[in-house]
């Protein structure tokens, strides 16, 4: 009997040894809530943005913080020619001006006119907001503030994800940009086709663009920058994304079987060496599993091979309990795209991960909702709303608390008609307890 104890108690030893060679960074996570004054703070009426997508922020060196929009409605005066504004009806009811005329759209203004991208920046004491769009047009339109070379009304960029670093002495943004060709509203279908990748460099002062670098050397449509982080070396981490899995019937088949053929990977540069270093992909190296390889094609997913997450997401270098954690916000997207709804926070020890445990935090009451505030008994959408794409803003942590947006659109296929409704389409906030999570 002594023996069998004997022997057990090493089992225990060995299990125990191998357990604290692994790096614990679990989190432990509380119910999430939402965030009524970051809501209330992005129900803006105009002048300038009243809605957007991708909703990415970065803090800027002198206390204010960026906000990043992809396709962005924006109300000014005078309305027309040029962009609509936003009212409110005698419920409270948030209703926007359709503005679309000839020769943007027509013959009838049924949808609003909005730019592919624009910027959001709020000052440091909350009291003053300004938006960044590109210069009006010869229509009396706003542009977007990120263009492409050339006057295609269809070539457009989506943005990725901003972060500060240092260029000769000067703290620069740089902004990763995905470029697209995509419909508009007077073509007759929805369409997009991907075209390459970019990075922008702006001054992190007055967001000024100072060069738009195309990545170079990029063998496939892999989609890097959707996260990014910068170590005390200067050696820039760059999250990207694509769908590797080849589906047999794959056009017939339903976004839950897709999604699940969705990875997650990691590659790093030196950005001590410029722009045009970093934008060059034979300076990359990715991760495969063990190491940083030159060969990129030879890149691991940093996500259990079972998990589906958003096309957009944010990991972020948090201190929690005193150590450096990494902690990842996505939706689960292992359903349908109607049917995204939960938020899930992840965490790991190292930029590669592997993040493996996950936690859930929060479920969307904006997922298939079709009563906005305002709406009479006999007023609802035609379909309800979906959900996508979360990103944390960490420079807002209050008590404990992390601060975490998600969007808000119609559904594909949605009527034209719903578009009136202003708050169908901005983020929403939410605040999520971390234990030991210190104010960044």
């Amino acid at each position: 009997m002594g023996r069998l104890l004997h022997i057990g108690a090493l089992f225990v030893i060995a299990a125990l040894s191998a357990t604290a060679a692994l790096p614990q960074c679990d989190i432990s996570v509380g119910k999430g809530s939402p965030a009524t004054e970051w809501n209330e703070i992005f129900s803006r009426n105009g002048p300038g943005w009243t809605g957007g997508d991708t909703t990415v922020s970065i803090e800027l060196p002198n206390g204010d913080s960026a906000f990043f929009f992809s396709d962005s409605f924006i109300g000014e005066d005078p309305q027309l020619p040029g962009d609509g504004s936003v009212y409110l009806n005698k419920n409270g009811l948030r209703l926007r001006e359709p503005n679309c005329l000839p020769p943007i759209c027509g013959p009838k203004p049924e949808v609003i006119h909005y730019v592919y991208n624009s910027i959001v920046v709020r000052s440091k004491d909350g009291k003053t907001v300004r938006t960044l769009t590109g210069p009006k047009d010869k229509n009396g339109y706003s542009t977007s503030y990120f263009k492409p070379q050339g006057d295609d009304p269809n070539h457009m960029y989506w943005l990725g994800d901003p972060i500060i670093v240092e260029v000769g002495g000067k703290k620069k943004i740089w902004m990763f940009l995905n470029e697209w060709d995509v419909a508009r509203p007077f073509d007759k279908s929805f369409w997009i086709k991907y075209r390459s990748q970019a990075i922008a460099q702006m001054d992190a002062d007055t967001l000024a663009i100072e060069k738009i670098v195309d990545l170079r050397n990029k063998s496939d449509e892999s989609i890097w920058g959707i996260s990014l982080w910068l170590n005390e070396k200067k050696e820039l981490y760059i999250y990207g994304m694509r769908n590797e899995g080849r589906i047999e019937g794959v056009k017939r088949s339903t976004l839950e079987l897709a999604n699940r053929y969705k990875k997650l990977y990691i590659a790093r540069v030196d950005a001590s060496k410029g722009l045009d270093f970093a934008a060059d992909l034979r300076n990359w190296t990715a991760w495969n599993g063990k190491s940083f390889s030159k060969r990129l094609n030879d890149r691991r997913s940093i996500i259990p091979a079972n998990d589906s997450i958003s096309d957009e997401l944010s990991i972020r270098r948090l201190t929690i309990n005193g150590k450096p954690t990494f902690v990842m916000v996505t939706f689960d997207t292992s359903v349908g795209y109607s049917d995204w709804k939960d938020l899930y926070l992840y965490s790991a020890c190292e930029p590669q991960g592997p993040f493996m445990t996950k936690h859930f935090v929060y479920r969307t009451p904006t997922a298939g909702q079709k009563k906005l505030p305002g709406m009479t008994a006999a007023e609802s959408l035609q379909t309800g709303m979906s959900v996508y794409n979360p990103h944390m803003h960490p420079q807002f942590t209050k008590d404990g608390r992390l601060l975490i947006s998600y969007n808000s659109n119609l559904p594909f296929g949605a009527k034209p008609g719903d578009s009136i409704f202003a708050d169908f389409y901005r983020p929403r906030f939410v605040w999520v307890p971390i234990a030991g999570l210190a104010t960044n």
